[in-house]
């Protein structure tokens, strides 16, 4: 039988954003000692602003997809260079581009919007939460399918 590492889950993959900070206490367990509390009543608006701020990531990865095709704007050394290397920052096959990086956090952000979700229904004893469909208002995320 292993040791099971009591940060594991959503508050392990959220990387070392959020190390240090009382929602990072709250996320491995140690949020109470942090200082920190929970409106519970904004919780289902908040995994819904959580979902709307991964899905407007995920729809940016379409468009770092494109700027690792974007046609040079000459033939010379420096313009196929230029080209080659936005290519390579934008998309490629490592995972220090901005591609994977776009997928990584709308995949954090789910895996917050997932914990909270299921905590929250943990703690209200329901296995059904009625989660709002749009994002709060004044949230600085376009709609879906578009860019800032």
């Amino acid at each position: 039988m292993r040791d099971e590492d009591p940060t594991s889950g959503a508050a392990s993959d959220t990387g070392n954003v959020l190390d240090g900070t009382a929602l990072g206490a709250l996320l491995s367990g140690n949020g109470a000692a942090a200082g920190f509390s929970i409106d519970y009543e904004r919780v289902p608006q908040s995994i819904a602003d959580l979902e709307h701020a991964a899905d407007y990531l995920q729809d940016q990865v379409a468009v770092a997809q494109g700027l690792a095709n974007i046609p040079a704007p000459g033939v010379d050394g420096v313009s196929l260079n230029a080209v080659a290397q936005i290519g390579k920052w934008a998309s490629d096959s490592g995972a220090n581009n901005l591609e994977a990086n776009l997928r990584a956090g709308a995949q954090q952000l789910r895996d917050l919007a997932q914990k909270l979700r299921e905590d929250l229904k943990t703690y209200l004893q329901v296995e059904e939460l009625n989660i709002p469909t749009t994002p709060s208002p004044g949230l600085p995320l376009p709609s879906s399918g578009q860019s800032l």
